[in-house]
């Protein structure tokens, strides 16, 4: 029991490092500086390694090592295909059941963002943004579409940390426009305006890695 509560530690520590760009995409990992800074014997660092490379988060080269992943234009825009759809479904089922209370925790996730924007936090924007995005999801109250959006979400973080590699301030600054737009359709059950604000975030990530006409 012991090891599997290491196991799974180790899992989520190792996967926020990821996520939080601690390590730039196409670099080089290793298992024994993972053991080292989170204090833990390679063993249960070797398997949570395992678990994000099965994951897609790491990749194995033969005769290289281990590498965090570089997401390629291609996958990117698969990622954004499918984030449309999901996304698209995510809104009318959340203008459908939202509640004041929910409003209020989506409008706190922009303010969040402005001050980190003010503080020159962009990772933590990116970690509020994928949040922001999840909750739309998450008061949907479908299950499925949750877990689905989740484990897209995971890899549109990485995504949006590639998208600002320039022009950071710039187009953070950007979706927070359009993140509050997308709020205020939602406030005024605007269906069709909410998925307009959607498709519009979308696209401009799309632009953003040269992907519109992709």
């Amino acid at each position: 029991m012991e090891h599997l509560v290491l196991k799974e530690k180790a899992y989520r520590i190792i996967k926020k490092k990821l996520l939080r760009m601690e390590f730039e995409p196409g670099s080089r990992i290793r298992e024994d500086h993972f053991a080292e800074e989170i204090s833990m014997s390679r063993t249960p660092v070797r398997e949570a390694v395992n678990r994000l490379t099965a994951e897609g988060f790491i990749q194995h080269i033969p005769r290289r090592g281990l590498f965090f992943i570089k997401l390629e234009p291609d996958e990117i825009k698969d990622l954004l295909d499918v984030r449309e759809a999901l996304e698209a479904l995510a809104i009318e089922k959340c203008i459908q059941r939202i509640t004041p209370e929910q409003l209020a925790v989506l409008e706190s996730i922009l303010d969040e963002i402005e001050e980190a924007v003010a503080e020159n936090n962009f990772s933590f924007c990116n970690e509020l943004d994928s949040r922001f995005h999840g909750e739309i999801a998450r008061i949907s109250g479908n299950k499925k579409l949750l877990s689905y959006c989740s484990d897209l979400e995971d890899y549109m973080h990485i995504a949006r940390a590639q998208e600002k590699v320039t022009h950071t301030r710039k187009k953070t600054t950007c979706a927070l426009q359009e993140h509050r737009l997308i709020v205020e359709c939602i406030k005024k059950k605007d269906l069709a305006g909410a998925r307009k604000a959607v498709l519009a975030n979308i696209m401009s990530m799309r632009k953003n890695l040269g992907l519109q006409l992709a």
